[in-house]
């Protein structure tokens, strides 16, 4: 059981899911600027499967808009009810309604997803993280201390990295950085080959407003075998986020604005490399139009 846990983590994790997820962010960032038509969030027209629907929705969650997230999820329960797909809404509606302040229906939510996996850490956390919130300590230890017991008893030390990885996300979402930063070093000792931990690091570096840092993880990271094409696709979008975070704003136009013409160039040199290097992306075209031209 084990290890069919730590490979859905795998799966959580993998460079894939971590490009889907950049990409809902530019997306989110052209929409505001009048680039992409968006019906939201009734249909996530934006979004053209599941995959990038779920992952829109979970990128509200991490940028703060837990009442957006939750209607977003909401709106595609209907439309996508593979059991992969049921168990990444609920998960996601949990933490929404974490954030929310309504740790009740958290719980509900989280238990749909553990009654078709017992094991599923992020259902877990959630749940351990309302019946927190509940003052309910003993069954929030309960639920904290299967998490860490998953990952802690893994034989298999690249998928334990990996789980210590997926744990260390989920202190980060939670706002626990300290802890988060404990166990994606563990991840990067188990596993210091594997430049995805590097790029979480560059990742929460940028959010933080670390951005030297950020830049030396990027930089790491190529010199760990990450090519350049994918390398500048994360600075291009490292960059953005930063702008987007520095001024307060997703709007391609406002960000134009307000950026410095130093901050102008940095952003658009990753976009233009980015794109040079073989990048196929229509909207970020859009946003170098918007914005570099």
């Amino acid at each position: 059981m084990t290890t069919r846990i730590a490979r859905g983590s795998e799966r959580y994790l993998r460079w894939s899911h971590l490009r889907r997820s950049l990409r809902a962010t530019l997306l989110a960032a052209l929409i505001s600027a009048g680039a992409v038509q968006a019906a939201v969030p009734g249909s996530l027209a934006v979004a053209n499967d599941c995959d990038d629907a779920i992952a829109a929705a979970n990128m509200m969650n991490e940028s703060g808009d837990y009442s957006g997230a939750l209607a977003a999820f909401d709106a595609i329960v209907a439309e996508c009810d593979g059991k992969d797909e049921r168990m990444a809404i609920q998960t996601g509606r949990a933490h929404s309604l974490n954030k929310l302040g309504r740790h009740d229906e958290a719980i509900a939510a989280a238990n749909q997803v553990l009654a078709e996996d017992d094991l599923h850490l992020f259902a877990l956390f959630e749940r351990a993280t309302a019946y927190e919130a509940k003052g309910q300590m003993e069954l929030a230890e309960a639920d904290y201390n299967l998490v860490i017991r998953t990952a802690d008893t893994n034989v298999h030390v690249e998928e334990r990295a990996t789980l210590y990885a997926h744990v260390g996300q989920m202190y980060y979402s939670s706002g626990k950085t300290a802890e988060a930063h404990e166990y994606l070093n563990k991840a990067i000792e188990l596993d210091p080959a594997n430049p995805t931990y590097v790029i979480i690091q560059g990742d929460w570096a940028t959010k933080e407003g670390d951005y030297a840092a950020a830049d030396q993880a990027y930089s790491k990271a190529t010199g760990m075998g990450v090519s350049n094409a994918e390398m500048y696709q994360i600075r291009a979008e490292g960059s953005i986020k930063m702008m987007q975070d520095k001024y307060g704003t997703t709007n391609a136009q406002e960000m134009r604005a307000a950026m410095t013409p130093q901050e102008t160039a940095m952003v658009c040199a990753d976009v233009t490399k980015a794109l040079a290097l073989g990048w196929k992306n229509p909207q970020m075209d859009m946003f170098s139009a918007l914005v570099c031209q």
